[in-house]
């Protein structure tokens, strides 16, 4: 399936929260985030028939726990389809088709943006074998945005990417520093948001979606890296493996039970 079928067959109300023209979805809806609204704006004036899918809900591979190839159970909690991307916009230009995932900006929300992909295009999603028309992005630039949009024109969306990659982090152990960084982050975020709220629930899974796409984009990292298995693991791929389950345990977090007892002991007191 091409991405433009994949993306246009997404029923708004059930599987995301709008599936249509990003001319259209300008006019009846507001988009917060400064940049964005620059960048949408501008794509939409360019290409009238560019489409735009917000909210698309997505599952997680549960094989992927329960065979331990990433060690984060809580995630396994969660019901339904719970990691959602907030904006993927698409267009089809005769016989290609490209589409870009972006994330509203944030300290540390390109990490997200690449876990986010990763878990969209992983072997047995529905964009697996589209996953080389797909391009991730967060930044504060619009102009950074409508650039990356139209490169995707004209060049393969994994350049791009490696671009983007490069911009954000130099190497793997940047990014998986970065990565331990963020998920620190969080923990206190967490930590204090839980205290004072009234409705824990959909708190608490937003954040267990963000450590496990922290998790997710520090294993499969690792695992893509054929510089990595040749120069340290001698082209064993289950060292490899070993060792990407080993990094991706160092993204720290807050354990499902604590954080629904975050605040409590205060008020026993």
């Amino acid at each position: 399936m091409a991405v433009f079928d994949g993306l246009a067959g997404m029923t708004a109300g059930q599987q995301c929260s709008y599936n249509g023209m990003l001319s259209d979805y300008l006019k009846e809806n507001e988009v917060a985030d400064e940049a964005l609204l620059q960048a949408f704006t501008t794509i939409s004036s360019t290409d009238p028939d560019v489409r735009i899918v917000t909210d698309l809900k997505g599952s997680v591979k549960l094989d992927n726990i329960s065979n331990r190839i990433i060690h984060y159970r809580d995630i396994s909690k969660l019901v339904g389809n719970p990691v959602v991307y907030p904006y993927l916009i698409y267009a089809r230009y005769g016989e290609s088709d490209q589409a870009m995932l972006v994330l509203p900006y944030e300290e540390g929300g390109y990490l997200y943006a690449r876990g986010y992909y990763y878990c969209m295009s992983e072997a047995g999603s529905l964009f697996y074998e589209d996953r080389n028309e797909i391009l991730e992005i967060c930044t504060p630039n619009a102009d950074e945005i409508v650039q990356s949009w139209e490169r995707l024109k004209k060049d393969k969306a994994g350049l791009i990417q490696r671009q983007l990659d490069r911009a954000c982090f130099k190497n793997y152990d940047e990014l998986k520093t970065k990565a331990i960084e963020a998920g620190e982050a969080l923990k206190a975020r967490a930590a204090a948001e839980l205290v004072e709220a009234e409705d824990k629930a959909p708190l608490i899974a937003s954040y267990v979606v963000r450590w496990f796409l922290l998790k997710k984009l520090v294993y499969v990292q690792y695992m893509v890296n054929k510089n990595i298995r040749s120069s340290i693991h001698d082209g064993d791929i289950h060292k490899q493996r070993n060792q990407a389950r080993i990094n991706a345990d160092e993204i720290p977090f807050m354990s499902y039970r604590s954080m629904w007892t975050a605040g409590t002991e205060a008020e026993n007191e």
